[in-house]
Parts: C-alpha cells; sequence; structure tokens
C-alpha cells in the first residue's frame, strides 16, 4: 500500500513539474510578440497605429537600410537585443529616429511622414 502511495505521488510529482514546464514555455513565446507582430521581426502598421493591420516585416540585420516607401505607418521592434533605425521624411526633410529593443517601453513609433528606410543594428542601445 506504501509503495502505491509513493508511486502515485511521483506520478503527481512529475505531471505538476510538466504542466509548470508547459505553462513558462508558452508565456515566454507570448512576452515576445506585440500587437501581432512575432519575435523577431520589426513590423509596419498602416494606419500611424499598432492597431492597423500588418504591411510589412523585416527581420535582418543590416549594415544599410533596406528601403521602403510607407505614408502614415507605426512601427515595433520585437527583438530583445537589436535596435532598429527609421528614416522618414516630413515636409521635404529627412529625419532618424532609433527604436530600443523589445525590452525597453521605446520599442515603437507613429511616423506620419514617409517611412523611406529600416535598419536593424545587433547594437542593444541606440
Amino acid at each position: 500500500m506504501r509503495s502505491l502511495f509513493k508511486k502515485a505521488s511521483s506520478v503527481a510529482a512529475v505531471a505538476a513539474s510538466m504542466a509548470s514546464l508547459t505553462i513558462a514555455g508558452a508565456s515566454a513565446a507570448h512576452a515576445d510578440s506585440q500587437y501581432g507582430c512575432q519575435y523577431p521581426y520589426v513590423c509596419i502598421y498602416a494606419g500611424g497605429t499598432v492597431n492597423g493591420s500588418i504591411i510589412g516585416m523585416y527581420r535582418d540585420v543590416t549594415s544599410g537600410y533596406q528601403n521602403t516607401s510607407r505614408t502614415n505607418v507605426a512601427v515595433v521592434n520585437t527583438r530583445n537585443d537589436d535596435t532598429v533605425w527609421l528614416r522618414f521624411v516630413s515636409g521635404g526633410a529627412t529625419y532618424y529616429s532609433c527604436l530600443e529593443p523589445a525590452t525597453s517601453i521605446y520599442n515603437s513609433a507613429s511616423i506620419y511622414g514617409t517611412l523611406t528606410g529600416i535598419r536593424i543594428s545587433d547594437s542593444a542601445t541606440c
């Protein structure tokens, strides 16, 4: 009887341990995505807010800008260790803005001019 109780306790402990691993794994994956943009992407949303549909996705670290031509957009950086540089034109002038890694509250921006380029940098700071 004691052996049966011990075996049942062991099975319950293993089951509880497996359940906690499954839950932890699921929450970690969820923490890496934001506003429907999955890790490790930088997403462009239509309409100037993250409530718009995703109209572009980037994930490659590059030494130069990846050209785009999107107007009135929002951009989100889900990458945990990389910054994202945005090049945009507004009122005829060119501007640059940096999005910090997803671990920061400064990992998104609304661009009301024309977004002309995105550069993902492996630097963790702007």
